[in-house]
């Protein structure tokens, strides 16, 4: 048995057989990702550069399957009041394994207020300040939360969020799915005939109309934990809209719930000592407008996967 498992793990998907698939491969994946074994209960799949015809567009994305319950390791929610690349913050983290980027961190230009909320380890990091008619508004319809082993995303404003009994809490936009229910398919309200780019950037149904890199959590009805990274913004990548992003999780691996995070020039998914790239950057991040590993984006905040 222990040569079957080893003989299928660095097979692509068409090749599974169906004992194989059971074994490893729990998803319904259909297309050709890759699978590695990152650690036990720890899962690195990835679709490389491929057409996708439902989107008549090349994607790469990136997703690891966490399954905490299975593993010796956990999630932590990551500020520590820098604003620094994800690779660099990674460093800083003892025992880290996974990085992916976290939420939306700019303040609302009147005023500097938050856009959304944050708290970690029981101590509150940003409560949601703007006002519920901002362009900023619609940035924390939902947060994923934990307290002790117990995990869950919801829908909610800041009240919410003050009330939970949770001790980490990470807000985001929009909700991709609820309970099985393709809420983000239909997040974007503007009528087919208007043009996404003519409307302000901030306008949520340009925000999440318009293909961009996209960086997702979702949990599993087992309690499995995805951290997802979508590429964009290039030929070999040209990302996802909040519908198709949508569509693609409930195709591939039929989450019970998922949450957007922040994404564009945000998105980042790291490994540690993943050899692709000299930091451990395993997707293509767009700040230095090149399809490498090299152009990561500044952020605050992030999730870690790291040794319990």
């Amino acid at each position: 048995m222990r040569f079957l498992y080893l003989g299928c793990l660095f097979i692509s998907f068409h090749f599974f057989t169906s004992s194989c698939s059971k074994q490893l491969n729990p998803l319904a994946l259909s297309q050709a990702w890759t699978v590695q074994q990152l650690e036990k209960g720890l899962l690195h799949y990835e679709l490389s550069s491929q057409f996708v015809d439902e989107m008549n567009a090349y994607q790469n994305v990136n997703v690891i399957h966490f399954q905490p319950h299975k593993s010796n390791y956990r999630l932590k929610l990551y500020d520590d009041g820098l604003v620094d690349s994800l690779s660099s913050m990674a460093l800083r983290i003892v025992n880290s394994k996974v990085g992916l980027n976290g939420t939306y961190y700019e303040k609302e230009q009147t005023g500097k207020k938050s856009t959304s909320f944050l708290k970690l380890d029981n101590n509150l990091i940003d409560s949601v300040e703007v006002a519920s008619n901002s362009r900023y508004a619609w940035k924390h319809e939902g947060a994923f939360y934990m307290k002790d082993k117990a995990i869950g995303i919801i829908r909610g404003n800041n009240s919410i969020y003050q009330a939970l009994n949770a001790s980490d809490i990470i807000s985001g936009s929009p909700l991709l799915i609820e309970n099985y229910q393709t809420s983000g398919a239909h997040f974007v309200k503007a009528k087919s005939t208007i043009n996404l780019h003519q409307l302000a950037y901030e306008n949520p149904d340009r925000h999440q109309g318009v293909r961009h890199p996209r960086s997702a959590i979702a949990i599993l009805e087992d309690g499995s934990v995805l951290l997802i990274a979508v590429d964009g913004r290039s030929q070999q990548a040209a990302g996802m809209n909040a519908k198709e992003l949508t569509a693609f999780l409930v195709k591939h691996f039929n989450p019970k719930d998922a949450l957007n995070l922040d994404g564009g020039g945000s998105t980042t998914l790291w490994i540690k000592n993943d050899r692709r790239s000299k930091t451990g950057v395993v997707n293509y991040p767009t700040d230095n407008k090149q399809f490498d590993h090299d152009g990561q984006r500044k952020i605050r905040n992030a999730l870690f996967i790291i040794h319990r």
